[in-house]
């Protein structure tokens, strides 16, 4: 049997799923199960209750309010990273452009900045009194008077989103730009000979080559930052007023400042059923385009 297993290939993976089953699947069908349970720190046993932690969750304003903000928190982010990771890797992918290795270690920083270090730093540089944001844009004239980026009901969730955007566009320029290396040079060289212009190479030559790339790296950002919350946590804690409170924020206050965990079950599960629904949904017209 043992031999059987292994000649199949079966037994090269069991080790790594029986550590997914453990480490994910478990945790995961508990949260989930959890969701239809009372369940405070005060409660020396959890109490079914059915569907009626849902109906409160959906009762409450500012749940709703935070699958929005999720929303806008994640697609602004990606968004923002994508276009800004993907033009980077486009100019540094042209010839003309010296230093390339510099460029690269340099644009790595924010990437390997442990995000609580960047967190505290951005924190500072838009602080109303003496930070460095201010002070450019007022010398700019883009502003008369000092603002409170992280205050300011709204414009608190885009300077975070400008945040998340300088931590992880990086990642997507080594992808893309490993995605650019990789196109074929004599199928470039073939449509220029054809009279091709750039734009025509960059839609027929490399854009095919790059997108199964892009594609990825965008499904993967967007399943990142919907779960992420640590610049909001370290930089807003989800002000003002809730503004930039994310599902994931409000979970965590959930779980670990009101202790009302079965609550903090419930929202996960829909965290995780939105998730999985916008990464479905991503797949699917990823796939339509890839069909026409």
């Amino acid at each position: 049997m043992l031999r059987k297993i292994k000649r199949s290939g079966a037994g090269y993976v069991l080790p790594a799923v029986l550590v997914v089953a453990v480490v994910m699947l478990y945790p995961l069908f508990y949260t989930l199960i959890m969701g239809f349970f009372n369940n405070t720190l005060f409660m020396q046993t959890p109490v079914f209750c059915g569907i009626s932690q849902y109906k409160k969750l959906f009762g409450d304003k500012v749940f709703i309010g935070s699958i929005g903000n999720t929303l806008l928190w994640t697609f602004g982010s990606v968004f923002f990273q994508f276009g800004l990771g993907f033009i980077m890797a486009l100019v540094l992918h042209q010839p003309f452009v010296k230093g390339k290795t510099f460029i690269r270690i340099l644009l790595m920083i924010p990437w390997v900045t442990p995000s609580i270090i960047g967190s505290v730093v951005w924190k500072w540089m838009y602080n109303a009194d003496y930070g460095i944001i201010n002070f450019i844009f007022c010398s700019l004239g883009i502003i008369e008077t000092n603002q409170t980026w992280l205050s300011n009901p709204k414009v608190a969730m885009w300077s975070v989103i400008a945040v998340n955007t300088w931590k992880m566009f990086p990642f997507i320029l080594l992808m893309i730009e490993a995605a650019l290396q990789s196109v074929s040079k004599d199928l470039k060289e073939a449509a220029v000979i054809d009279g091709a212009n750039i734009l025509d190479i960059f839609k027929n030559v490399t854009w095919p080559s790059i997108a199964a790339t892009c594609y990825s790296t965008i499904l993967l950002m967007i399943i990142w930052t919907l779960n992420a919350f640590t610049f909001i946590y370290a930089m807003t804690e989800g002000g003002p007023a809730h503004k930039t409170e994310v599902m994931a924020m409000y979970i965590y206050k959930r779980a670990f400042m009101d202790y009302d965990f079965g609550m903090a079950s419930a929202a996960s599960a829909v965290l995780f059923v939105l998730s999985m629904s916008v990464s479905l949904v991503y797949l699917y017209l990823t796939r339509e385009k890839e069909g026409k």
